[in-house]
């Protein structure tokens, strides 16, 4: 891979998931590397081979920007809209899709949601072992009275 593919691959899969300064930074940074070891005397093959797929480098800078991957970056700043596949980003075929969240627990809502859920399965839980008690309560009094009756005839029986 020569060093225009790797920037253009870079830069592709980077638009619209982090801010465009991000962007910028990246590419510069990226280019700056290749012509410095180039310069150096190594061959761009050598040190593109040597830094990695441009879509897994623009995974990781996606995934330590803070608020990127929440929808897309543009010029004019963040925006959610104009993007016309499910997952929120620009269609990008070398682009990793993005699995479905219900919701999310870093906000107060998503947090709030855990809570009730749990509270409702606690209720749940305490419904079903409520009634199985209720089921068993009329057989109690006569199993405690038959095992006292036994334990009784029992004891009589080893003197």
């Amino acid at each position: 891979m020569r060093k225009e593919e790797f920037l253009q691959t870079l830069r592709r899969a980077l638009t619209g998931t982090v801010p465009p300064a991000v962007v910028e930074e990246n590419m510069r940074y990226y280019q700056e590397y290749i012509d410095g070891e180039v310069r150096g005397g190594r061959s761009e093959e050598e040190v593109i081979a040597e830094i990695g797929d441009p879509r897994l480098i623009a995974k990781n800078i996606e995934d330590t920007t803070v608020g990127a991957g929440d929808g897309g970056y543009t010029d004019a700043g963040y925006t959610d809209q104009g993007y016309d596949n499910p997952y929120g980003q620009p269609d990008d075929p070398y682009r990793e899709k993005r699995p479905f969240h219900l919701f999310d627990l870093s906000q107060w809502y998503g947090r709030a949601m855990v809570f009730l859920v749990i509270i409702l399965v606690f209720c749940v839980v305490i419904q079903i072992v409520g009634g199985i008690f209720r089921l068993l309560a009329p057989l109690i009094g006569p199993l405690f009275i038959i095992w006292l009756i036994v334990t009784i005839v029992n004891g009589i029986r080893r003197r």
